[in-house]
């Protein structure tokens, strides 16, 4: 495997990593803008205590979504890199299988 091709690995790993990212930071942001929308138009304190829980909650849920795609990601890229590094990645010998 020639180093340019370990480069081209080891970026497409970061770009699905960052992309990963990205797409669960909207979904936090854009979860957060349909509550606040729908609680904007009034309504009393227990309302709004009740929406702030459940923020809290979906935070809490997302948090731990992300933190296992990172270990997953983590453990994908250490998984190609020690292939690599072993010299045992063969492209003609992983498309016979």
């Amino acid at each position: 495997m020639t180093p340019s091709n370990i480069e081209l690995l080891i970026t497409i790993l970061g770009a699905m990593g960052i992309i990963s990212l990205s797409l669960v930071a909207l979904k936090i942001f854009v979860g957060a803008w349909v509550k606040r929308k729908e609680i904007a138009g009034g309504g009393d304190t227990s309302q709004l205590l009740e929406a702030i829980e459940a923020l809290r909650s979906d935070q809490d849920d997302l948090r731990a979504q992300l933190g296992g795609e990172i270990t997953d990601l983590h453990e994908r890229l250490d998984f190609a890199e020690r292939l690599l590094t072993k010299g045992q990645y063969d492209p003609k010998h992983e498309a016979e299988r």
